[in-house]
């Protein structure tokens, strides 16, 4: 009997000390996967922020309604001023969003796969609305000295179905910065207040 309880308790020490080793390699992977995670977040916010925010500015050129709202309490500066404004938001736009996916590249690194996964789809989406971008501007450029002298509500449909009339990725590009946002734990409504 003394030898079974001995042998029982030998038991209970192994499993013991097996099960304790096992729960501490989980803690210990699972804080150097939020530390990953940590990392990634650190990045991804500091990008997002110095690049991807300061975008919202733009939101008046989205298309007739927000240009005509944009204008209704200030001096239209005129059709050659505001197609010159519309290119330079473009390009700033482009210039952000290439140091963004930059950054993505060369500056986030993680661990967790998911992560990895949404960072590669995110970079490659940012590829293809900067394409989108240059194409656009192309079609910007289309517009005629004849095109500037057209009054403003012509003249702001007339850029309107230009730009349009180029397929975009953008709204895909906004869903994928969402879906990381979710992924990070990010709330931009509580952050931009």
């Amino acid at each position: 009997m003394k030898k079974i309880l001995a042998l029982a308790l030998s038991f209970l020490v192994v499993f013991g000390a097996v099960a304790c080793s096992s729960k501490k390699t989980t803690t210990e992977n699972k804080a150097t996967d939020n530390a990953g995670m940590e990392e990634y977040y650190k990045s991804y916010s500091g990008l997002y922020d110095k690049n991807i925010s300061s975008l919202n500015g733009y939101n008046m050129y989205t298309d007739v309604n927000t240009v005509n709202e944009a204008y209704r309490d200030k001096e239209y500066p005129g059709n050659e001023k505001h197609l010159a404004d519309i290119k330079a938001a473009y390009k700033d736009s482009k210039e952000k969003i290439q140091v963004f996916i930059d950054g993505l590249k060369n500056d986030t690194k993680t661990s967790d796969k998911e992560l990895k996964k949404m960072n590669e789809e995110m970079i490659a989406e940012g590829e293809k609305l900067i394409k989108d971008i240059d194409a656009k501007l192309a079609k910007l450029d289309t517009i005629t000295e004849t095109d500037l002298t057209k009054g403003k509500d012509e003249f702001f449909k007339l850029v309107d179905e230009s730009v349009k009339s180029v397929k975009s990725d953008a709204n895909t590009f906004n869903d994928m910065l969402k879906n990381m946002d979710k992924k990070l734990g990010i709330d931009r409504a509580k952050t931009n207040k």
